[in-house]
């Protein structure tokens, strides 16, 4: 569908829709954090006090596996929107644009119907947010299993 001069694009259901998948992976992924903060750093702090160097790498190591597992979830509840929706019928295609939009990679052509694409949009803002938030987490705990000598 071409868009021609005049025509109006903005649709407020994609709006509303992609707000309120937005919202709820922002929780989720604040739920993820506070997991990885709160129980990692943790006990990062204390093997690495200790000098129980390969359990630090290995808390560090599911603390990342931990954050990932967050974002999978994510764009599983991006492709869940879209297919419940009917924006895209079929789950397994539903899922890999989620993903390909989620990481902003976009390796495949966009599927959504024009008056849908404003999703697009919301759902890489929505990668590029939890995606930046878990590199800060990353950065945290990098500093928790390699402190600096004093």
């Amino acid at each position: 569908m071409e868009i021609t001069a005049g025509q109006d694009v903005f649709n407020f259901q994609a709006f509303v829709l992609g707000s309120f998948v937005l919202i709820l992976c922002i929780l989720i992924q604040a739920f993820f954090v506070m997991v990885v903060t709160s129980k990692g750093k943790r006990a990062l702090i204390s093997f690495t006090s200790q000098h129980q160097n390969v359990r630090a790498q290995l808390v560090f190591v599911a603390c990342i596996l931990t954050l990932l597992l967050s974002h999978l979830c994510q764009i599983y509840v991006w492709g869940l929107a879209l297919n419940y929706s009917d924006i895209i019928p079929m789950a397994h295609q539903a899922m890999v644009y989620a993903g390909s939009t989620y990481t902003t990679v976009g390796f495949i052509s966009d599927p959504l119907p024009t008056q849908w694409q404003l999703l697009s949009v919301i759902m890489a803002v929505s990668g590029l947010l939890s995606f930046g938030w878990s590199t800060a987490v990353m950065f945290i705990l990098s500093q928790a299993l390699f402190p600096a000598e004093k």
